[in-house]
């Protein structure tokens, strides 16, 4: 298997040095052109450190400056970049199956 990881992946990448944060949005799209197969994708998505939403407008559902929250992934849903199983498959791995999460971590709050 290998170890490398995607490019985009949290802590990997253009814009990831000191103080910089990796870009949901950007992964997405990685994965939307081909460059990250799904379970890498799923995997990686489930484990993003997202952040929580700030300045919600209803005019502008989605934080558009920013780019690592939940709302990224739904619009990535919306423009048919992931599967509505994708996100389900996502979600369940956030939440904890009946396994608890993929990864072998606590369950989140």
């Amino acid at each position: 298997m290998n170890d490398t990881p995607a490019p985009g992946e949290p802590g990997t990448g253009p814009g990831t040095g000191p103080g910089q944060t990796p870009s949901l949005r950007a992964f997405l799209g990685l994965y939307a052109a081909g460059f990250v197969d799904r379970e890498q994708m799923i995997a990686t998505a489930a484990a993003w450190p997202f952040e929580a939403e700030e300045g919600m407008d209803e005019g502008h559902p989605e934080p558009t400056h920013q780019d690592n929250t939940l709302s990224v992934l739904a619009a990535a849903r919306l423009l048919g970049q992931v599967t509505r199983e994708d996100v389900e498959e996502i979600q369940r791995r956030i939440d904890g199956g009946p396994d608890g999460p993929a990864d072998g971590a606590a369950r989140r709050p």
